[in-house]
């Protein structure tokens, strides 16, 4: 039952970050990816104004059956989730924006490090559509490859030695098809790959509303669809939901 923390994070990735046009030159540069990211989601003048999100969740999966969850966002870095698994128990995980930690039935309460403490503060941007070259240093640009029925526009960064994240765009809609990320767990080496399959828009903002996710840890292996049930902005949310519990 372990594996269900990571789980719950690739939720987290997929559901807090996905989504702009395709660039006039044959080779388009970081800056016009993402700039048209921006544009398609419903533009930074409308992210800035969100100062919290509230996500609520459906994920069904053969193996791991149907489950609920929600997840709350505040800015600018403060998330915490809650996913309670079929006949398995009830999991969360926060960011303060200084210390992660998750706690499960089978595993009790774990303060996250390494690579794992790292891509929790970047899930963790309420804007990070915004800040993706600070969040993602040396974030460049590798060429085209298929994601989905069509060719998509790779961008690439190695946040770490041992980490590795791939964003694929699509050149017709400018959105966030797939995002891959690779890092060192307390488990081992843990690969999530999130494709988005719909968008829905908001109050004028586009967000993720059906993901397929696929998180390796190992040899195992778990498939799922996560569907987006209700979104929120700007609800005032106490700073206590995101601190790591006593115990």
């Amino acid at each position: 039952m372990k594996i269900h923390r990571l789980i719950a994070s690739s939720l987290i990735v997929g559901a807090l970050a996905v989504g702009g046009r395709a660039a006039a030159a044959d080779t388009p540069s970081v800056d016009s990816i993402l700039a048209k990211y921006v544009t398609e989601l419903g533009g930074k003048a409308a992210m800035e104004k969100i100062k919290s999100r509230v996500f609520k969740l459906k994920m069904e999966s053969e193996t791991l059956g149907e489950s609920q969850g929600e997840v709350y966002a505040k800015a600018p870095n403060k998330q915490w989730s809650q996913i309670e698994f079929a006949g398995a128990g009830t999991m969360n995980e926060g960011f303060d924006g200084t210390v992660a930690w998750a706690k499960t039935p089978w595993e009790g309460l774990r303060v996250k490090s390494g690579d794992e403490l790292a891509k929790a503060k970047r899930d963790a941007e309420l804007h990070r559509e915004l800040k993706f070259k600070t969040l993602y240093p040396g974030l460049a640009y590798k060429g085209t490859e298929k994601a989905g029925e069509e060719q998509a526009y790779v961008l690439e960064c190695k946040p770490s030695a041992t980490s590795k994240e791939k964003f694929f765009f699509s050149p017709k809609t400018g959105l966030l098809m797939r995002q891959e990320s690779e890092l060192e767990g307390p488990q081992g080496r843990v690969s999530v790959a999130t494709q988005v399959q719909e968008y829905k828009t908001v109050e004028g903002l586009k967000h993720p509303s059906q993901l397929k996710l696929k998180v390796t840890v190992g040899d195992q292996t778990f498939e799922f669809t996560m569907k987006v049930l209700e979104v929120k902005y700007n609800v005032p949310i106490d700073d206590a939901k995101f601190a790591k519990p006593a115990a």
